[in-house]
């Protein structure tokens, strides 16, 4: 069994992928927009975007993977209830991505020493996406 987070987006999951892939270093695998799938039929309780809105992306980040697809706007809800994780080493790391995902976003808690790992932070980027840091030491 692998568990995956699918991200839904207002019209900007190709950005964000592309966001998230060169920052995490990851590889977007699938990017499929409406447009370029009109002849394969949409999953039970689904609706068909415009042609330029994304109907299913796959970023993979090592042996993970970060699935996402775009909404109409009359459907689309900011998330909540959870965030995405990156448990990463070292504090140098940790600052780079926490940086890149707050650049145009909003932080919530800065990265701060806690008793359990070397900083934590929470923050939501533009596109509206929790996002939630871990640093350990390298050891």
């Amino acid at each position: 069994m692998n568990v995956m987070a699918q991200l839904e987006f207002n019209g900007d999951c190709r950005q964000a992928f592309e966001k998230y892939a060169e920052l995490l270093g990851g590889e977007v695998r699938v990017m499929n927009a409406h447009g370029d799938t009109e002849d394969i039929a949409l999953p039970p309780g689904s609706t068909r975007g415009t042609p330029d809105m994304i109907r299913f992306a796959d970023l993979q980040i090592g042996d993970d993977h970060l699935l996402g697809n775009d909404l109409p706007a009359n459907e689309y809800r900011s998330p909540r209830g959870f965030n995405i994780a990156l448990h990463v080493k070292g504090a140098e790391k940790a600052r780079r991505l926490f940086d890149g995902l707050a650049d145009g976003g909003k932080i919530t808690a800065p990265l701060t020493k806690v008793e359990w790992a070397e900083l934590f932070g929470l923050v939501t980027d533009r596109f509206g996406v929790p996002w939630l840091v871990l640093a350990f030491n390298d050891t």
